[in-house]
């Protein structure tokens, strides 16, 4: 389970809300049970904007930023 795959879930979840799908569709049929994902969704704030940050089991966190409509690796 390398950065690599952590970098790819991610790009492939920007896809997913770029390509119409909201946050709670893309926790439901992707993140949910995803093998990366290592807890549930906690809302944060980040360099003053509200984020949903998720837990890898990486170390990693995967960041969910509503206003940019983007996933990204913490």
């Amino acid at each position: 389970m390398s950065q690599e795959r952590a970098h790819d879930l991610a790009q492939q979840c920007t896809e997913l809300v770029r390509g119409g799908n909201d946050f709670p569709d893309i926790w439901t049929t992707m993140l949910k049970r995803h093998p990366l994902v290592d807890g549930i969704p906690q809302s944060k704030m980040l360099g003053g904007r509200a984020v949903l940050e998720i837990r890898l089991i990486t170390g990693e966190r995967l960041l969910f930023d509503g206003d940019a409509r983007r996933f990204s690796l913490g």
